[in-house]
């Protein structure tokens, strides 16, 4: 996979001005660069799970006047500018005067991105997303699209577009949109009511009843199955074929699908008045199962904070069935959501997988054995 080139950004923002900002690195490749001055308001761009980070975090307005301390934590002080034709467009997006801006270059992988967010010195506005591909430009096109459905149906905790299109100063597509976030925010886990009122208010709102063959969850498993070539191992395509059997098995469970998110987590989301507020819409679908954004949101919460193997996920899995008893069936949308999540990577990445992904491909297999086994004892 080819290097993350921050310089074709360069009719964005420049490293050679007047502005003072905090370069940070981590160990997986990702990079950020916040004001020197007050940073807090851009710090929310910066969401550390190591416990080495959040106190770097929660220390920086100290550590930053000191230049090897900031080398120990792979941080710098650089110098940034920012055009004039990308200033005056975000004022007049968001219709303010000498907009603030913070930056997160993306994670590195095949839809990386540049992300903005947006400040007027005073409170958040937004964020700008940014890229010079067509193929994640036209995911921003769809995002809007998105946003859009979920307004049409009264979902409100989600973004606003403001502007999806290419800039005309230059070979870059922007998407702009609005959020509610603010200083007072909490980050949900897994038990949170907010989150779980979310979920619950979405799938009532957007379910609907189509043929099984037409949702795109079926679409997703008829494109893992072509997918199985880039499956090194024959025991996980085994794990995976009975995985799709099972499903095929209950289809007639599928009679009703519902909008996902489709990666909901802690990191593109966050409490606000007692309200679970979602961003980071990309890969949504309009016809998935039943408690699929739950089911992310859980197995990514204990993946890449808990960091829990098939055992301990399966063991706080007990947890999550007790929080859905009205929910009949749930071990196999259970199944469904890690159908769905291998089907993702496997397409999106073509089969091209990362030592941490390998391990999440052994935990979700492991995972659709003990879930299927668990309901022949039952059945």
């Amino acid at each position: 996979m080819s290097a993350f080139d921050i310089s074709v950004f360069k009719d964005i923002f420049s490293l050679d001005g007047k502005e003072r900002y905090i370069e940070l690195n981590n160990t997986v490749g990702q990079r950020w660069y916040i004001p020197f001055h007050n940073h807090s308001y851009f710090m929310s761009l910066f969401q550390p799970s190591s416990v080495k980070g959040r106190l770097f975090a929660k220390t920086l307005n100290l550590v930053k006047h000191f230049p090897k301390l900031l080398n120990i934590a792979y941080a710098r002080i650089v110098s940034l500018s920012f055009s004039k034709e990308f200033q005056s467009l975000i004022d007049g997006v968001f219709c303010s005067q000498n907009c603030k801006f913070g930056i997160f270059c993306g994670s590195p992988g095949h839809h990386q991105k540049l992300t903005l967010l947006v400040s007027n010195g005073k409170s958040i506005l937004g964020y700008c997303k940014l890229t010079d591909k067509t193929e994640i430009y036209n995911l921003f096109t769809e995002e809007c699209r998105n946003l859009e459905y979920l307004h049409s149906k009264g979902i409100e905790n989600v973004p606003t577009a403001l502007h999806c299109g290419k800039l005309d100063f230059c070979n870059l597509y922007a998407f702009v949109q609005t959020t509610e976030r603010r200083k007072r925010m909490k980050q949900a886990n897994y038990l949170s009511r907010e989150l779980i009122d979310f979920v619950k208010d979405v799938n009532k709102k957007t379910e609907q009843k189509i043929a099984f063959d037409d949702s795109d969850f079926a679409h997703a498993l008829i494109r893992l199955q072509s997918n199985f070539k880039y499956l090194k191992s024959r025991q996980l395509c085994n794990i995976i074929e009975n995985g799709i059997k099972y499903i095929e098995n209950n289809k007639n469970l599928f009679g009703e699908f519902y909008a996902s998110h489709g990666d909901l987590t802690a990191w593109n989301s966050f409490i606000v008045d007692d309200h679970l507020f979602v961003f980071d819409l990309e890969y949504f679908k309009q016809s998935y199962p039943l408690l699929c954004d739950y089911f992310h949101f859980f197995t990514q919460d204990m993946l890449y904070n808990g960091y829990a193997d098939a055992n301990k996920i399966w063991d706080k899995y007990k947890d999550v069935k007790k929080i859905f008893l009205e929910t009949n069936q749930l071990d196999i949308y259970f199944v469904a959501y890690l159908l769905i999540i291998i089907d993702f990577y496997l397409s999106r990445d073509s089969g091209i997988l990362n030592e941490r992904l390998e391990s999440c491909f052994a935990v979700w297999t492991e995972l659709i054995e003990k879930l299927i086994d668990d309901d022949k004892k039952i059945n």
